[in-house]
């Protein structure tokens, strides 16, 4: 299994264990593939497929996360300094959105929903800016009959916002 297939599966199961909570389903991983990335099967044979994608609060966090690169570091810190502060109404819903218009324009097919993983390391409350989110995704065709939605995970703890 590739790294990038490690990940869509990691949140696949974290985005379920939520879902399935929330929406008192019972959805379990039936396989992976490559559009959408994940095939979810109830015990009734209903499918739930999701094309995953991750967001980050500053450009290269993926990167530093995954250990690609050293902009998170101590080193690096103490000689350029933090850079510029996030902030989610600001710089960070701007990566979301930018993630989403992405697959926007692409066709999955039907019973699919986009996850986006959020990766930051503060423990957002996307709640306070869903509407502007969805505002900004207003008149775009959202081809994610299953909806958009936003997976954060913090001390154990799975949470899914839904945009679209």
């Amino acid at each position: 299994m590739t790294e990038k297939e490690k990940i869509e599966k990691a949140t696949a199961e974290k985005f379920l264990a939520a879902y399935n909570a929330n929406f008192n389903t019972a959805f379990e991983i039936k396989e992976q593939s490559d559009n959408p990335d994940i095939v979810c099967e109830d015990k009734d044979g209903n499918q739930l497929k999701l094309e995953i994608t991750l967001t980050e609060d500053q450009n290269n966090d993926i990167k530093a996360l995954l250990g690609r690169s050293g902009h998170k570091s101590i080193g690096y810190v103490r000689k350029h300094g933090m850079g510029q502060a996030s902030a989610l109404s600001g710089n960070v819903m701007e990566h979301a959105y930018n993630r989403i218009l992405v697959k926007m324009y692409k066709d999955y097919g039907t019973n699919v929903a986009l996850v986006i993983r959020d990766v930051s390391r503060l423990e957002w409350d996307w709640n306070t800016c869903l509407s502007e989110l969805t505002t900004k995704l207003k008149g775009i065709s959202n081809p994610f009959d299953k909806g958009v939605w936003i997976l954060t995970t913090s001390q154990n703890q799975n949470r899914i916002f839904r945009v679209l």
